[in-house]
């Protein structure tokens, strides 16, 4: 993960991919991901019982980033799979 101080900065990077840029998120959206419960309660004793809740959390947040490409969301079928392994999880 590389950070830059604005996009015009990014795009004179050496290794900026013009295709790459549905990458591209703000520094408050890349907060907002990394401080969801997915992330921040790694170190919690319990964390694996809890994985499929956090991991449900980070889906909601991913979906909400407002300057957010394609990356950093899932598509219909994933989030399909997704939901049907949360479903056989829980029952």
């Amino acid at each position: 993960m590389n950070f830059f101080r604005s996009k015009e900065h990014l795009r004179k990077w050496k290794d900026f991919k013009k295709g790459g840029k549905e990458g591209i998120i703000t520094l408050s959206d890349a907060m907002r991901l990394f401080s969801g419960p997915f992330f921040s309660k790694r170190r919690k004793p319990d964390y694996f019982s809890h994985m499929v809740k956090y991991s449900a959390d980070m889906i909601q947040i991913m979906d909400s980033l407002k300057n957010s490409g394609s990356y950093w969301r899932l598509n219909w079928f994933e989030k399909l799979v997704f939901g049907l392994v949360l479903k056989l999880k829980s029952g």
